[in-house]
């Protein structure tokens, strides 16, 4: 199975920092997004049809550095991620259309809605999760969530009440609002957790995994877990499979749709969205990809963002927006190529991600029409 650097791990637990900064350390100069570098497109369908236009945004780096990569984005089209390398990695939150550093480095994997701003992620040198919150258009210092006996993790979910998800060492794990950790129980058969979703009502989106000789990162399963506590697996369509879970939408008539990804074999990932009525706990739907794809976020109408592969062993890959039944490519800013989205807002009038400058990322903005 290809490891996907993903901040909340597409197919893998363990963190790709050397790729990330072998690549991060290309000699591309630019850091900030000049006018150049904005475009207006429209996404395809394959080769034909077309969604509604959008703006397409290079969000440049943190001054001296020449990498970049955008993780979330919420309806104020505020964009979370992390800045790289003239001293490690450090974490941003674009405010105003200005990347700012957050206190402390590390990296922001994802943030709230709301009059007050939670930013969640890790940082430290020994990567322990935190959450920064931003009063006024000021971030604060991180306040480091409680690991328990671990002795390191990451936060990769957040609500607009400031909840969070996402681990404690290999263990899964909740932090409330006032940062109390609740380690969630690992399912019988597995070994590692992490959280990387949670909604304003409290239902979570969870990964379990275990080594196994047949998969090259583990045999892992996608769940759902309720406000009130059940655990419901997201299966993979092939009995023998994987599935992850990225990420969730609001509750809207009962259900939420959580975007993810399904492997019948370790080369042929596949976009998937779940319906699921959290009243019934019953999956009302599972709506899979033909494409070598992930989707790993939802808006709450149901809009996902991710990402298409080129065939294995290819690197080529391409930014898409999974909208109805139909999936359109975006393109990347004038000059970038090989793009991934890995956050959408709330509304969907945002998707965030990356796209490759010769040899060094930046992070991208698409911006959509209002719904």
């Amino acid at each position: 199975m290809r490891t996907i650097e993903r901040p909340r791990h597409v197919g893998s637990f363990m963190f790709a920092f050397a790729a990330t900064l072998a690549m991060a350390c290309a000699s591309d100069v630019p850091t900030q997004a000049t006018q150049s570098e904005y475009a207006t497109a429209a996404a395809r369908k394959g080769d034909a049809g077309a969604a509604a236009a959008y703006t397409v945004t290079n969000l440049g780096a943190l001054p001296g550095d020449n990498s970049s990569r955008a993780n979330a984005v919420n309806d104020a089209g505020e964009v979370v991620g992390y800045s790289c390398c003239a001293s490690g990695n450090r974490a941003f939150i674009r405010l105003s259309g200005i990347l700012t550093a957050l206190p402390g480095g590390g990296n922001a994997l994802a943030i709230s809605n709301g009059s007050i701003r939670h930013v969640v992620g890790w940082a430290g040198p020994t990567s322990l999760p935190v959450k920064w919150t931003v009063v006024d258009g000021t971030p604060g210092a991180p306040a480091i969530l409680n690991v328990g006996a671990a002795t390191w993790g990451a936060a990769r979910g957040v609500n607009d009440a400031g909840a969070a998800v996402g681990n404690a060492g290999n263990e899964a794990a909740m932090w409330d609002a006032a940062g109390n950790l609740t380690i969630v129980p690992t399912p019988q058969g597995f070994v590692r957790g992490e959280g990387r979703g949670i909604d304003n009502e409290g239902h979570a989106v969870f990964v379990f995994s275990r080594p196994d000789a047949g998969w090259p990162n583990g045999i892992a399963i996608g769940y759902l877990r309720l406000a009130t506590g059940e655990l419901m697996p997201l299966p993979a369509n092939a009995a023998n499979g994987i599935s992850y879970a990225n990420g969730l939408s609001a509750v809207n008539g009962g259900a939420v749709q959580v975007a993810g990804s399904i492997y019948a074999s370790a080369s042929t990932p596949t976009a998937v969205r779940w319906t699921v009525n959290v009243v019934s706990m019953q999956i009302v739907s599972t709506e899979v990809r033909s494409e070598i794809s992930h989707a790993v976020g939802v808006s709450d109408a149901g809009v996902a963002t991710g990402f298409t592969e080129g065939q294995s062993n290819s690197l080529r890959t391409s930014a898409v927006r999974w909208q109805g039944s139909e999936l359109f490519t975006l393109n990347a800013f004038k000059g970038g190529k090989e793009g991934k989205a890995w956050g959408i807002s709330p509304s969907g009038a945002y998707q965030a991600g990356e796209a490759i400058v010769q040899l060094s990322r930046k992070a991208t903005l698409w911006t959509f029409p209002s719904p």
